[in-house]
């Protein structure tokens, strides 16, 4: 009988492998693993023939072969005695053996009770495996988890007894019909929360699907059979997904096959992110009521899974809520790194989901909405062949169809309401200010979300809204947000009134695009947040080669919805762009999507790409020039790309002198490279046609800084942030005020985010104060971020002399230095930084040196050389008064010029 064990072994494993190979590689595979015995292959050869019929061969064909090998199980009989349990019925059967609705007679209660078919019991891997589920099952506490009572042998056959789940199984509730959006939820965050705690355990389920997940009378949720769950060695918590070990061997497939990962059906060691994906399935399939991967035979399952992409939900199912088509397809990423990477993320995005659904569903209850009260929609008897639109009206929670009228919830809702309806005045009253008479419209074009997440396609939903953003500027009777402000929401679900609360502003553009073939659908709104009114929407069909008349399309609507007046001037601006390659568009919105990811190297080669096919596109040379410029500063590009991004700005404005971004981002090159004396009228220029452009201002304030004359800088800052509050927010800081000996001003002025550069300007403004203990954690939370830009690597050597590594932080400063001289660098105020890190550690030739170069480079605010105590240390050096007349006269001149 052994022997009989071993050979399905072997028949399992051959056929798992020979599975999902080609015809011609499937005959190489069996001439190889099968030769000289004809019966053995004959039988694979069975299997894989039966592969061509109903999906349940998996279960039914590898089973039925065992069993032509070992002999059919026998089945209990209702009133039979298994040791102190007394049979009642047969619930089911499967590859792993019966269970049966029992009696426990000592106990006195109604148990499931699971046996391990006869000749498992003989097999070592399939002991184990029953094994392994007693483990996991007994590992786990958790109230979406069935309960382990007992595991244990009685006359050679091994068994589990578990808690008894009275309910319908979700198969039974699909089969039903469509489940409501509130079901899905509801049932989707209690698995999420049992995966949750298998997870921290170790322990991965690897079936998750419909027939393993009972649902109670009362709503809850119960994830069953963790019969070929995998189990970390040690069975501990596990910190990071991915060190699971498999107990299985590599290379076999387990689970069911619509059901599972990727990775799973290729046979690979699997994790909890596999957990994920089936449940994605499981989610898909309760909204459609069909399984997203399709195929009449296993292998054709297989081949979906892991090629092809499910039809879009919001296809399937019109009328369904974004948010929720955002989970779903998170949870069907075909890559593990694009899942969620861990069952509480999931759980996370599940329940804020369901925290607003029950919001909005309140407020309708209350009477907001004219639509009246929302009403539960009884399922339908049978799978609708075209489902009906799935909307919030439809909520209910599964888990709350009981007691959902019961008085305390009544009357917490209702202070909940009292206090939302108390609150949004005051937030439409502060987000009105801007809309005041005579003031621009306050507008955030949020980043587009792709229906169909794709690392080929998943660039556009930043870098469309950018195009459009871009558009806009030339509105003077708009101030739009840029895109570093709301490059935080790409990929996210948003809450349109959150959103607008933190970027302040009173109208969003929202929207999501779709991909298909050569196809674009592009959908978008309009939304005036203080009515809650949306002035806008539409869905937008372009070709793929027709990308760049999107941001003229929105750009109109959006001026036609807020019923804007244009001159004769901004009209000419706005004209649609045309004769720009469609190839070199798309590379273009590439290059702009690495850059607001900080791949500077990865913009360039697009950006490059973008203008070598189309050299007359002013944009494509714009953003190319940025990148340069950015690139040359902070990652040591130095004297090769600013004389590159020069140009590039030279070309584009020859192209368009109109172009705002051109001009900017030549601004802000021509105070880094010595050159602040032209910078400054080429601001002034652009501000006197948009007198309300943010990023103007602060490059105005930026020059002005230079040239110390801090008072009129921090008012430039002031008036940017006035007109934008986020620009610049996490990349720059009024520098003005720490200059000016204002340090309780500069601190205040720094946003509460983590960037390296807020990191360690809050670090430096605490050293000024003296708050050196708080100065050394930001400083060092800095480098930690990133150890390659020069804010960080100034405030780590600073940090190493507050703790008194003195060499090490000079070390550091060195290496830098070496860098910054050897390519040219010409950021003169990063220099200036380095100057002070050196003066403080007392490393004093250096500081001088570093000193001479700020002042050589462009950068000679004198008032606050004359008072800055970080150069104490140097005063006395023979070369500093020279050095100090020398920025005194060129500040002198700048003074005169510009403010006489």
């Amino acid at each position: 009988m052994a022997s009989a064990s071993n050979r399905w072994q072997r028949l399992e494993g051959l056929f798992y492998e020979a599975v999902e190979l080609e015809p011609a590689a499937r005959k190489t595979f069996l001439d190889q693993h099968c030769a000289g015995d004809n019966a053995l292959r004959q039988e694979v050869e069975s299997l894989l023939a039966s592969s061509d019929q109903p999906l349940d061969f998996l279960q039914k064909s590898v089973q039925d072969a065992a069993q032509q090998v070992v002999g059919k199980p026998t089945v209990l009989a209702p009133g039979s005695k298994f040791s102190r349990y007394e049979v009642v019925s047969l619930l089911g059967a499967g590859g792993m053996g019966q269970v049966y609705l029992a009696r426990d007679t000592q106990l006195k209660r109604n148990v499931a009770l699971k046996l391990l078919a006869p000749h498992l019991t003989r097999d070592e891997r399939g002991l184990r495996r029953f094994e392994q589920e007693a483990q996991a099952a007994s590992a786990l506490n958790h109230p979406n988890i069935l309960t382990l009572y007992e595991f244990g042998e009685w006359e050679g056959t091994y068994y589990i007894a578990s808690e008894y789940v009275e309910g319908d199984t979700l198969r039974q509730l699909i089969n039903k019909g469509r489940l409501s959006i509130a079901e899905v939820c509801d049932i989707s965050a209690q698995v999420s929360g049992a995966l949750v705690a298998a997870h921290e355990r170790g322990i991965v389920h690897r079936d998750i699907k419909p027939a393993n997940l009972m649902v109670r009378k009362d709503g809850i949720v119960k994830l069953l059979d963790f019969g070929i769950a995998k189990l970390n060695e040690d069975t501990g918590p596990v910190g990071v997904i991915g060190t699971l070990m498999s107990i299985s061997q590599p290379g076999v497939v387990m689970g069911t096959v619509r059901y599972m990962s990727p990775e799973q059906a290729r046979g690979q060691v699997v994790d909890g992110r596999s957990d994920l994906f089936s449940l994605g399935v499981v989610m898909y399939e309760m909204l459609t009521g069909e399984a997203p991967f399709q195929g009449e035979t296993a292998s054709d399952v297989m081949a979906e899974i892991l090629k092809v992409e499910p039809p879009a939900l919001s296809e399937a199912v019109p009328g369904l809520s974004p948010q929720m088509e955002v989970i779903v397809v998170r949870a069907l990423r075909k890559s593990r790194k694009e899942r969620y990477q861990t069952a509480a993320e999931m759980l996370t995005d599940l329940q804020q989901f369901r925290k607003e659904c029950e919001f909005q569903q309140m407020l309708q209850h209350a009477g907001k909405n004219p639509a009246g009260p929302a009403t539960p929609q009884p399922l339908p008897k049978k799978p609708p062949t075209a489902p009906q639109p799935a909307s919030v009206d439809q909520m209910t929670p599964a888990s709350g169809r009981q007691n959902r009228s019961s008085r305390l919830l009544t009357i917490f809702l209702a202070l909940i309401l009292a206090v939302a309806l108390l609150t949004v005045p005051f937030l439409r009253k502060r987000l009105a200010r801007s809309a005041s008479a005579g003031s621009p419209r306050a507008l955030a074009v949020l980043p587009f979300r792709n229906l169909r997440p794709d690392p080929q396609t998943d660039f556009l939903g930043f870098s469309l809204a950018d195009a459009i953003i871009t558009k806009l500027g030339y509105v003077n009777a708009l101030t739009v947000r840029p895109s570093s402000s709301v490059d935080k929401y790409r990929n996210q679900i948003v809450d349109p009134q959150k959103a607008a609360a933190d970027l302040q502003v009173g109208t969003l553009l929202t929207g999501s695009f779709l991909r298909d073939g050569d196809q674009l659908r592009i959908t978008a709104q309009l939304i005036d947040v203080q009515p809650d009114k949306i002035l806008w929407q539409d869905t937008i069909d372009v070709k793929y080669d027709r990308l760049l008349t999107v941001q003229d399309t929105v750009s109109q609507q959006i001026i036609k919805g807020l019923e804007v007046s244009l001159t004769p001037a901004e009209q000419e601006k706005l004209r649609p762009e045309g004769g720009v390659s469609a190839p070199a568009y798309e590379l273009y919105l590439h290059g702009v999507d690495l850059y607001s990811q900080e791949d500077y190297p990865g913009a360039i080669t697009m950006l490059e790409k973008s203008v070598a096919i189309d050299p007359n596109y002013a944009s494509a040379w714009a953003e190319l020039g940025r990148a340069y410029t950015t690139n040359a500063s902070l990652l040591f590009g130095g004297r090769d790309e600013y004389a590159k991004a020069q140009s590039a700005y030279e070309k584009a404005l020859a192209l368009n002198p109109h172009l705002i971004e051109a001009r900017v981002f030549m601004a802000n090159l021509l105070t880094d490279t010595g050159q602040v004396e032209q910078a400054v009228p080429l601001m002034r220029q652009l501000l006197a046609e948009n007198p309300t452009y943010a990023e103007a201002h602060w490059e105005l304030g930026y020059a002005y800084r230079f040239g110390g004359m801090l008072q009129e800088a921090a008012q430039e800052s002031e008036r940017a942030r006035q007109n934008n509050p986020s620009v610049k927010l996490n990349s720059s800081a009024m520098n003005a005020y720490l200059y000016l000996g204002e340090y309780d001003k500069f601190l205040q002025s720094l946003p509460t985010s983590d960037s390296v550069y807020v990191l360690f300007y809050r670090g430096f403004g605490q050293y000024y104060v003296g708050e050196m203990g708080q100065a050394q954690r930001n400083f060092d939370r800095a480098y930690d971020f990133d150890q390659t830009l020069l804010p960080a690597i100034v405030g780590k050597a600073l940090s190493d002399g507050i703790r008194g590594e003195r060499a090490n932080g000079l070390q550091l400063l060195q290496a830098t230095e070496t860098r910054i001289l050897e390519a040219g660098v010409s950021d003169a105020e990063g220099m200036y930084k380095v100057a002070q890190a050196y003066a403080v550690l007392g490393d004093k030739a250096s500081a001088m040196l570093m000193f001479h170069r700020t002042i050589e480079g462009g950068f000679f605010p004198y008032p606050y050389f004359a008072r800055d105590p970080l150069l104490n240390n140097i005063r006395n050096e023979p070369e500093f008064g020279m050095l100090m007349r020398e920025a005194q006269e060129r500040h002198e001149a700048f003074r005169k010029k510009f403010f006489q």
